[in-house]
């Protein structure tokens, strides 16, 4: 994920697969580009291509095209995060009191690679005392140090947050 903003009062971070998103639309335009060509040459054959092939696309840009978001609020003391895909906007806030600090979850994925996966993860306290919940901020795991370096980002900004808000 990309630091958009990192002031004293407000840490923006993003990601955006516009990548994923460019590759997908190209997939989606093979298919329905020829088989709109074919339903215009006299082959309704082609309206079922382009259906199915465009439709296999469209789907997996619903399910794996997402604009990732996280807000660190001082002024408004809350933890939001933003899920946008396009089949609408999911949106969490979390009092950034709760918030201890973000880690790192990881897995190993499966195959003959067994890579070490990553993803960043919100430590909030329970309430009760009794001890911390874990709520990740994406569903994903990826390679990469991308999920390290937000995670530095929110406890440096949180390290940084807290230092300026205790009473001198």
């Amino acid at each position: 994920m990309k630091i958009y903003r990192n002031t004293p009062d407000l840490l923006v971070a993003e990601r955006v697969p516009l990548l994923l998103a460019i590759g997908l639309f190209g997939f989606v335009m093979a298919f329905v580009t020829p088989g709109v060509l074919l339903v215009f040459a006299g082959e309704w054959l082609g309206l079922a291509f382009g259906t199915l092939g465009g439709g296999l696309g469209i789907a997996a840009m619903c399910v794996f095209v997402e604009r990732l978001q996280v807000i660190l609020d001082a002024a408004a003391q809350t933890a939001t995060i933003r899920r946008r895909t396009m089949l609408g906007l999911r949106e969490t806030t979390l009092p950034l009191v709760e918030l201890v600090r973000a880690t790192t979850e990881s897995t190993t994925s499966s195959g003959k690679s067994r890579q070490r996966l990553f993803r960043p993860t919100l430590v909030l306290n329970d309430g009760t005392g009794a001890g911390e919940t874990l709520h990740p901020i994406t569903e994903v795991f990826s390679s990469g140090t991308g999920a390290a370096r937000l995670v530095a980002a929110i406890n440096d900004w949180l390290a940084a947050s807290r230092s300026t808000s205790q009473p001198a």
